[in-house]
């Protein structure tokens, strides 16, 4: 079982770059059976960018996923008019959800196109929809035993237990603790998980104070039930939006204290469930807090990636901010966001002090803006957040060159 995040934010979307680190789109996680089997687990904005990575994936070929909503939020269902493959024909997707009517769910799902929210209604869809009720046994989504619990939020909202292929992953998200049922039942569906992603969006402190009966929870919650209910790895989810990265930090290495198994959820992070251990890969701070460096720095970058046939194509841009991991740089606003980018930069001489330095790398876009222009260019650019892949090392100096 392989589980990927496409967003982590809580209550609603965020842009700014302080927290671009762990993502600015509201939930979205992707599972896959190792029979291939396509689950959903809810559908914020982070929706978007899974379609636009699905239909590269998929191409022509028809898909067929099981999308289940944890509740109807604005923050977990926002992403539905903006995912592409529900308007391609030959796609089938299956909506479940739990204590709603067929018709009722049909008609909630359908309201968020509605006049005069959306320009086009959901007919403009051409993949077929279907709609059922959960109700409280488990269900079997092609070897996967689904198990849904209450949990404690305004309005109702379920938790999710997948079992499947020797593993068991959990998400728990919008609950709050303090109501003995609910406890009882999150503890139930998090039993000897290998992983649990748990919502967290607030300290301990504030559940106390002003955002008592919100519905969320804590690391410290999460990190109770994880040692409590012999979880292997907690992973923290739903970030408040005004949590910047450097706040996440502190909660997640606050949780490491006491259950050392602890993850800060970041868009692109991925879990493979794999046999004796939980891995990680993606964007992945996770495997160890980003303490290195960052370094605000406008340099010109040159980017060469694949059109859909195979041809190389590139473009020019511009750096504006580095690390040892990653990037953030302006590109053309028709570079792919679904494949690995080569990129290379040109450090000047001026810093140097040896000829103009030429470096290549691989890179990974993990999120991005639209810009309606910068400095340099005009008209419509991406920004775009990318993950260093790998370190492919630098060219001749231009003084080298000429020797």
């Amino acid at each position: 079982m392989r589980v990927k995040l496409w967003g982590v934010r809580g209550s609603t979307t965020t842009t700014e770059k302080q927290n671009w680190r762990y993502g600015g789109n509201t939930p979205c996680i992707e599972v896959r059976l190792d029979n291939d089997t396509l689950i959903i687990l809810d559908c914020g904005s982070g929706l978007r960018a899974m379609g636009k990575s699905i239909l590269g994936e998929f191409g022509d070929r028809p898909m067929q996923a099981h999308i289940f909503l944890t509740h109807f939020h604005w923050d977990h269902i926002q992403g539905i008019p903006f995912f592409l493959p529900l308007y391609k024909k030959g796609n089938s997707f299956l909506f479940h959800a739990v204590l709603r009517g067929r018709s009722e769910l049909r008609q909630t799902i359908e309201g968020l196109m509605a006049n005069p929210y959306f320009p086009v209604d959901m007919s403009a869809m051409g993949g077929e929809r279907h709609f059922f009720d959960l109700g409280e046994d488990p269900v079997n989504i092609n070897g996967a035993v689904i198990t849904s619990a209450p949990l404690n939020h305004p309005q109702g909202c379920v938790g999710y237990r997948i079992e499947a292929d020797d593993k068991v992953f959990v998400l728990a998200t919008d609950t709050e603790p303090g109501s003995p049922f609910h406890d009882r039942s999150v503890r139930a569906l998090a039993q000897n998980a290998d992983l649990l992603i748990y919502d967290s969006q607030y300290t301990p402190e504030r559940l106390q104070g002003e955002k008592k009966g919100w519905g969320h929870s804590s690391w410290q919650e999460g990190v109770r039930i994880a040692q409590e209910r012999g979880v292997k790895r907690l992973a923290l989810f739903h970030h408040d939006p005004d949590s910047d990265d450097a706040y996440v930090d502190s909660l997640v290495a606050q949780a490491r204290k006491e259950f050392p198994n602890t993850t800060g959820a970041a868009e692109g992070l991925e879990f493979y469930l794999n046999t004796g251990e939980v891995s990680e890969v993606g964007t992945s701070q996770g495997i160890g807090l980003r303490a290195e460096r960052r370094y605000r720095i406008e340099l010109p970058v040159r980017m060469i990636w694949k059109d859909p046939n195979g041809e190389a194509k590139g473009g020019t841009g511009l750096t504006d901010d580095i690390s040892n991991s990653g990037i953030y740089f302006v590109a053309p606003d028709d570079l792919p966001l679904n494949q690995n980018i080569e990129l290379e930069l040109l450090i000047p001489d001026d810093i140097t002090h040896c000829g103009d330095l030429r470096v290549r790398l691989n890179a990974t876009p993990v999120r991005h803006e639209r810009l309606e222009g910068t400095t340099a260019h005009e008209g419509p650019r991406l920004g775009v957040g990318a993950r260093m892949d790998a370190h492919i090392g630098p060219l001749a100096t231009e003084k080298e060159t000429s020797s």
